[in-house]
């Protein structure tokens, strides 16, 4: 093994746990307007996956998507043509999740232990590049890896194979020199195997039990790999 790539977004960073930060800081400012928070948000958690999936698929861009995933639970809940406080829910939903991102405990220890090691590391994300730069400046994961791929600047998102070979061509490495550690199943195991890499499923809660896929409860399953 010569290079190991991360997923960034709850791999690397507790993003799961940084949104609901951030859902509370939407809900504090909701309650001050009038409207009902909890019911916003339970639209929220409905609309949010299904459109960032559109986005990485290119079907929409990413100020569609931010705008949409505030503005559909709006009206959802009978709040229309509220287009001011769309754009500032996602100002303060962006503040929130971009500049004061959480960091899994055991990310730095690993990353350092691989550097020593001699073993490149780097990130590949389908994040939006601007947000994803500024999380990555506000952890200092910029200067603890080799190299950082988000796919709205290498012009592939997971789970293309070229995604993955746009890092190995960067280190000048094939496919069996890497491994791949992600949270998803299918976007960073299933796809990086596809795309002849080797993989580790990191499933912290358990979540991802059976299915044949090789699973690390901690990044420090990485150094026994």
């Amino acid at each position: 093994m010569r290079l190991v790539i991360f997923d960034l977004d709850d791999t690397l960073i507790n993003f799961a746990s940084t949104r609901e930060l951030a859902y509370a800081c939407l809900a504090n400012h909701l309650d001050t307007e009038g409207i009902d928070s909890a019911a916003f948000l339970q639209q929220c958690r409905k609309v949010d996956r299904p459109l960032f999936a559109l986005f990485e698929q290119g079907t929409i861009t990413r100020g569609d998507y931010r705008l949409r995933r505030f503005r559909e639970p709006l009206e959802a809940i009978g709040v229309v043509g509220k287009n001011d406080l769309v754009v500032h829910l996602n100002k303060l939903f962006m503040d929130c999740v971009n500049d004061t991102p959480l960091l899994f405990d055991d990310v730095l220890p690993v990353l350092r232990r691989l550097r020593s090691l001699d073993i490149g590391t780097a990130i590949l994300t389908n994040g939006p590049a601007d947000g994803q730069r500024r999380k990555l400046k506000a952890t200092g994961l910029m200067d603890a890896v080799d190299h950082v791929a988000i796919a709205e600047e290498i012009g592939f998102s997971k789970p293309s194979p070229f995604a993955f070979h746009a890092v190995l061509d960067w280190f000048a490495l094939s496919a069996a020199d890497a491994l791949m550690v992600g949270d998803s199943p299918e976007l960073d195991y299933d796809a990086s195997l596809n795309a002849g890499l080797s993989a580790l499923l990191l499933d912290r809660d358990q979540r991802h039990g059976g299915g044949g896929r090789t699973s690390i409860r901690s990044l420090g399953g990485v150094l026994c790999a």
